[in-house]
C-alpha cells in the first residue's frame, strides 16, 4: 500500500482509457474542446479525470453494407482528425508508444485511433493497410454480428469455427503491421484461433469477468489465463450490464417488455440504417436508465480488476470505459472526469503504487510498445 494519496498516485501515472465512442459525436458535430453537458467526455473532462491516453474507436455499426461500413470509418477517422487539428495546444495523434510519451510529457493528451469492427476493411488486406496508414493502431475483429471471417461472441448459429483462413491472415496482418488485435466482441472459437494465429500480444479492449457477469461479451477463466500467457491485457468495461449479472439479468426483462416499441422502431425506420439506430438507441437508454444503480458502483468495476488481478496477476488488466458508448453508468463513474475514483478504490483496497500504475496505464503501454514499436 503506498504512502502517497490516490490523487497524488493518479496525477502522477500514465493513464489510459483503451475504448471510448465519443468519434460518434465528434462525427455528430460535437465540440469537444468545450464542456458538454451531454456526453461523457470532452477535453476539459479528459482533463479532470487525468487521462494521459485516449482511445477513439471508430465504431461501425453491425449490419451496414461493406462499402458503406468502410466509408463510416472513413469519415469517423477524419472526424478525429479534425478534432485534433482544432485543439493542438490539448491533444495530438499517437502512433507508437513513444510518441505517446511525448506527447503526455508535453501536457498534451495522446489521442490513439482505434476501428470497432472489422467489416470496413472490406475483406480486403489492402484496405487493412489503408487504415494503418491513416494511424489506426488497433482492430476489434467484429462486433454484434459477425463478419465474413471471424465469428461475433453474439452469434448463436456460427456458420464457421471462429476464423477462416481470411480471417487468420487479418491476424498475421496486423501483426506485420505492428497494429494491435482486439478481441472484444469475439466468440469463444474466434479467441482460441486468434491466440493460436497472433505472434503479438493481444488486447481486449473493453470487456469484464464471465465468473462475474455471464455476458457473452465477457472474457472466460481459461481466456484470461491465455491472454496473460499470450503477454496481452483486458481493458475492463464500465457498462453495468456487463459488471453485474444482477443489473444484467434485470435489464434483459425491462427491454423484453418493450419489445413492441422496439420493433416499432425497427418498422418505422427499415429504410433508414441511422434513424433507426439511433432511434433504438435512445430507447434502451430510457428503460436502462430507470433502473436502480445503487448496487453497480465505482466499486463493482474494481471486483473486476481484482478477480483478474487475483487470477493471473496484475500486469494483464487495465481500464476500457465504453465511455460515449454506453446508455448508463456505474453510480460514482458518470463521465470520464471520474476517473481518479477507481484509483481511490484500488488505494482503499491495499494495492500497491506499482501495480496501480501498471493497471492504470502500465499494462497497455507495455503492449502498445511491444506491438507497434517505438
Amino acid at each position: 500500500m503506498s504512502d502517497r494519496t490516490a490523487i497524488e498516485i493518479h496525477r502522477d501515472a500514465l493513464v489510459a482509457d483503451l475504448h471510448s465512442d465519443t468519434a460518434m459525436r465528434m462525427l455528430a458535430g460535437t465540440d469537444i474542446a468545450k464542456r458538454n453537458t451531454t456526453g461523457h467526455m470532452d477535453i476539459p473532462r479528459l482533463r479532470d479525470g487525468g487521462i494521459d491516453l485516449q482511445v477513439f474507436a471508430c465504431y461501425v455499426p453491425a449490419g451496414l453494407p461493406p462499402q458503406k461500413s468502410k466509408d463510416k470509418a472513413e469519415r469517423m477517422i477524419d472526424a478525429i482528425l479534425d478534432q485534433v487539428a482544432a485543439n493542438q495546444e490539448a491533444m495530438a495523434i499517437c502512433r507508437t508508444a513513444a510518441e505517446a510519451e511525448s506527447i503526455i510529457g508535453d501536457g498534451k493528451i495522446a489521442a490513439f485511433i482505434g476501428i470497432e469492427n472489422g467489416e470496413p476493411i472490406m475483406s480486403n488486406l489492402d484496405n487493412l493497410r489503408h487504415f494503418y496508414d491513416r494511424g489506426v493502431r488497433y482492430m476489434t475483429l467484429t462486433h454484434t454480428k459477425s463478419t465474413d471471417w471471424c465469428i461475433s461472441s453474439a452469434d448463436e448459429s456460427p456458420s464457421f469455427h471462429g476464423l477462416t483462413d481470411f480471417g487468420r491472415d487479418v491476424v498475421r496482418t496486423m501483426n506485420d503491421l505492428g497494429m494491435i488485435v482486439d478481441v472484444a466482441h469475439i466468440s469463444v472459437s474466434a479467441f482460441d484461433e486468434v491466440i493460436k494465429a497472433t505472434r503479438q500480444p493481444i488486447i481486449a479492449s473493453h470487456s469484464c469477468v464471465h465468473a462475474i457477469c455471464d455476458h457473452n461479451r465477457n472474457l472466460t477463466d481459461d481466456q484470461l489465463r491465455a491472454l496473460a500467457a499470450n503477454g496481452g491485457m483486458v481493458g475492463i468495461n464500465f457498462m453495468p450490464a456487463f459488471l453485474s449479472q444482477d443489473f444484467k439479468c434485470e435489464a434483459h426483462i425491462r427491454i423484453a417488455e418493450h419489445q413492441e416499441e422496439l420493433d416499432a422502431i425497427k418498422a418505422q425506420y427499415a429504410d433508414d440504417f441511422d434513424a433507426r439506430e439511433n432511434a433504438l438507441w435512445e430507447k434502451v437508454g430510457t428503460i436502462l436508465r430507470r433502473l436502480s444503480m445503487a448496487e453497480v458502483t465505482v466499486g463493482t468495476i474494481v471486483d473486476h480488476i481484482d478477480y483478474i488481478a487475483k487470477l493471473i496477476g496484475p500486469d494483464y488488466v487495465g481500464l476500457g470505459s465504453d465511455f460515449d458508448g454506453v446508455t448508463v453508468l456505474p453510480e460514482g463513474m458518470e463521465d470520464c472526469s471520474k476517473m481518479p475514483r477507481i484509483t481511490e478504490e484500488l488505494v482503499r483496497r491495499g494495492y500497491a503504487e506499482g501495480d496501480i500504475r501498471k493497471i492504470l496505464g502500465g499494462n497497455f503501454m507495455r503492449v502498445f510498445r511491444q506491438v507497434c514499436g517505438d
